[in-house]
C-alpha cells in the first residue's frame, strides 16, 4: 500500500509544479479569444511555477496583464496588471529581437485601457513585427503562429490599410 501512495504523491507533486511548456502558453493565451478567462488560467499555472527563459516570461506577463478581466477585486486587478507589465519589459530588454515576445507585448499594449498608460511600445513593435513576419513565417514551425499573429494585428484596430494589405497574405 504505501509504493501506491509515494508514487501518487510523487505524481502530483510532478503535476503541481510542472513548467509550462511553450505550446500549453500559446495553445491558453490563443484561447482567450474564446475564453478570456485562459488569462487567469494560465497566469495561475506560471504561479505555480514561474519560467526560466524571455519567451515563457513573456506568455507569464501577457497573461497575467490580461488576467484582471476575470478578477472582481480593484487592487488585485492593478496589481496583477503591473506584474505582467513588469515581467513582459523584462522578457523585451532580455530578448529584444524575439517577435514573439514583441508581438506579446503589442498585443498586450493594444488591449490595455488607455488610463493605464501602457502603449508607449505600440508602434515600435507593430513596426518590428511587421518587418519581420515574413521570415518568422517562413521558418519550420512558425506558419500557424505566424497567422495568428496577423489576424490579431489585423483585427486590433491599430493597422493602416496599407499596413493591413501587407500583412493579408499571412492571414488564413
Amino acid at each position: 500500500m504505501k509504493p501506491i501512495i509515494v508514487t501518487i504523491l510523487i505524481l502530483f507533486a510532478h503535476t503541481a509544479f510542472s513548467q509550462v511548456t511553450l505550446n500549453e502558453a500559446r495553445k491558453m493565451y490563443f484561447g482567450m479569444s474564446a475564453d478570456e478567462c485562459n488569462s487567469l488560467k494560465l497566469s495561475t499555472s506560471f504561479d505555480k511555477s514561474p519560467p526560466k527563459d524571455a519567451l515563457l516570461t513573456a506568455y507569464y506577463g501577457a497573461a497575467t496583464a490580461a488576467s484582471p478581466a476575470c478578477i472582481s477585486n480593484p487592487a488585485k486587478k492593478i496589481s496583477n496588471f503591473r506584474k505582467g507589465k513588469q515581467l513582459l519589459e523584462s522578457a523585451v530588454q532580455t530578448s529584444p529581437n524575439n517577435l514573439e515576445i514583441r508581438f506579446l507585448r503589442f498585443a498586450t499594449q493594444s488591449k490595455a485601457p488607455s488610463f493605464l498608460g501602457y502603449n508607449s511600445s505600440l508602434n515600435d513593435d507593430k513596426k518590428f513585427i511587421l518587418s519581420n513576419l515574413s521570415t518568422f513565417g517562413k521558418t519550420k514551425g512558425n506558419e500557424q503562429l505566424s497567422r495568428q499573429i496577423a489576424d490579431f494585428m489585423m483585427k486590433s484596430g491599430e493597422l493602416t490599410a496599407n499596413e493591413k494589405t501587407g500583412i493579408k497574405p499571412f492571414t488564413n
